[in-house]
């Protein structure tokens, strides 16, 4: 389809949960627009390149890479591409809430489609031969993968948590992404396999491709089970956060991204999440909007879930 199907006054953007939802330019729809089309390609290269990092034969080799690849991506042209916030199971839910409940009638809407990074790779986890439907893009977004023609379908609020919950089940990273620096805000929560998408990939490699989300991980030692009665942060963090050392999980907070995939499977309760004292994107995505409902925030919308 074309991008003059748009959607003027009824297509909006959110630049952060203490900013309004207004009418997205035409400018903005269709310089993102044209990112879309352009998107499969552009993870296919980028997934190359970190593909390049990981099988780099030295480590001379990968420290060169990696180099190449902080470089790029600190890039003036690259503020002008999405960037993304890792989130917890609650946050993530919270942004459908607002999109839909909140502001849904001022023209917000949320599909879901196939999962790009698959989509541009060819590449799926264990057991699966096409893209997974679990792409879930927002208000504009909504708007322009509707129009792009790649199978993407309108869901309610409850829809996209229903897959919000299969997909941590999986073992997935809720990403949400934005282009707040192209003056256009969040489009997608993508559902990130650490195995096939690149923004997980980036962090693990690089240190580099998603913003630490609102929420951190911490342990308590005395409840860790260790690896041979659990373990399951071992499988479950794609960030390289839990090293082993004997029976015994070694847990680097700092490279906490806040994902919630160790919380919710440590079969002895030694893990849960608290607030990220430095949080660094409260301009972006407000935890006014993203903790709503815990630490004492209010609920965002007067329903029951």
């Amino acid at each position: 389809m074309s991008f003059l199907n748009f959607h003027g006054k009824d297509s909006v953007k959110f630049n952060g949960h203490d900013n309004p939802v207004v009418p997205v330019s035409m400018a903005q729809y269709v310089m993102h627009y044209l990112y879309g089309v352009n998107e499969p390609a552009l993870v296919k290269q980028a997934s190359k390149i970190l593909d390049g990092i990981e099988t780099a034969a030295t480590a001379e080799e990968m420290e060169k890479k990696i180099g190449a690849f902080t470089m790029m991506s600190a890039h003036p042209a690259m503020k002008s591409m999405p960037h993304g916030l890792a989130l917890s199971q609650n946050a993530a839910k919270n942004v459908m809430d607002f999109a839909y409940y909140v502001e849904g009638a001022k023209g917000a809407r949320i599909a879901v489609g196939p999962c790009i990074c698959q989509l541009g790779t060819q590449k799926y986890p264990t057991g699966i031969t096409e893209p997974e439907i679990k792409d879930i893009t927002l208000f504009y977004g909504a708007d322009i993968y509707l129009d792009l023609g790649m199978e993407f379908e309108e869901i309610t609020a409850d829809e996209a948590k229903d897959i919000l919950d299969e997909m941590h089940s999986r073992g997935y990273v809720h990403q949400a992404l934005y282009m707040f620096d192209a003056g256009a805000g969040l489009f997608v929560m993508c559902n990130c396999d650490g195995n096939v998408c690149s923004g997980v990939k980036g962090v693990r490699l690089t240190g580099t491709g998603i913003g630490k989300g609102p929420e951190i991980c911490k342990q308590d030692p005395g409840k860790c089970l260790g690896i041979e009665k659990c373990g399951k942060c071992l499988e479950r963090c794609p960030f390289g956060v839990n090293k082993a050392d004997g029976d015994t999980v070694i847990f680097d907070q700092s490279k906490c991204m806040g994902c919630e995939l160790c919380v919710t499977t440590c079969q002895g309760g030694a893990r849960e999440l608290e607030i990220r004292e430095d949080y660094e994107f409260e301009h972006i995505m407000s935890k006014t909007l993203l903790l709503a409902g815990k630490y004492g925030y209010e609920r965002m919308v007067p329903y029951e879930r």
